[in-house]
C-alpha cells in the first residue's frame, strides 16, 4: 500500500465529489473541515503556479489551491457555482478551488480500486478510482495535494 492512501482498502468510505472542469473528483469526508464561498487570495512571491495565494480563515492563514491547475488541466476559469473545500491533513490545512461540490456519499468496499499502473508516470495526487453504475470517479489523495512545508518551517 502507498503512503498516498489516506482510507483503509477493504472499508466502506463516505465522500465528497465535486467538479473541476468536466471531470468529476473527490476526497474522503474526515478530511474536509467546510465549505466556503470564494474570497480573493492574497498572492504570494515564488509559490508554485497552482497556489492562487493565501486567506484567512478565522485567525489561521492558508493556501488557496487552484485544483485545475495542480491537477494539470490549467487555470481555472472563473464561475458562479465555485467554491472553496477547506481540506486538512495532520496539521495542515489548505482550500481548493473547484468549479462546483457536488454530492456526499458512501462507496463500498467493492467499489473502491487502487489506481492502475501508468508506469514512471503514475500520479501520487491519485488515491484511488471508484466505479459505479454511473462511471468512475477519482478519489483524490489530500496529503499529496497540499503543498510540501519545506522540513526547516515543519519543526
Amino acid at each position: 500500500m502507498t503512503s498516498n492512501v489516506a482510507f483503509k482498502m477493504g472499508e466502506a468510505l463516505q465522500v465528497l465529489s465535486f467538479e473541476v472542469g468536466t471531470q468529476t473528483y473527490c476526497v474522503p469526508v474526515n478530511s474536509v473541515r467546510e465549505i466556503r464561498g470564494v474570497t480573493p487570495a492574497t498572492q504570494l512571491p515564488d509559490a508554485p503556479p497552482y497556489v492562487r495565494g493565501v486567506i484567512n480563515l478565522r485567525g489561521q492563514v492558508m493556501p488557496v489551491i487552484d485544483l485545475s491547475e495542480r491537477l494539470g488541466k490549467g487555470i481555472a476559469v472563473d464561475g458562479p457555482r465555485q467554491v472553496i473545500i477547506v481540506i486538512e491533513s495532520g496539521k495542515d490545512v489548505a482550500g481548493l478551488l473547484v468549479d462546483a461540490v457536488c454530492d456526499s456519499f458512501i462507496v463500498n468496499a467493492d467499489q473502491i480500486n487502487l489506481p492502475p499502473s501508468l508506469g514512471e508516470e503514475n500520479s501520487p495526487l491519485v488515491s484511488a478510482v471508484i466505479t459505479s453504475d454511473t462511471g468512475m470517479t477519482v478519489l483524490l489523495s489530500v496529503d499529496q495535494i497540499i503543498p510540501e512545508r519545506p522540513a526547516s518551517l515543519a519543526a
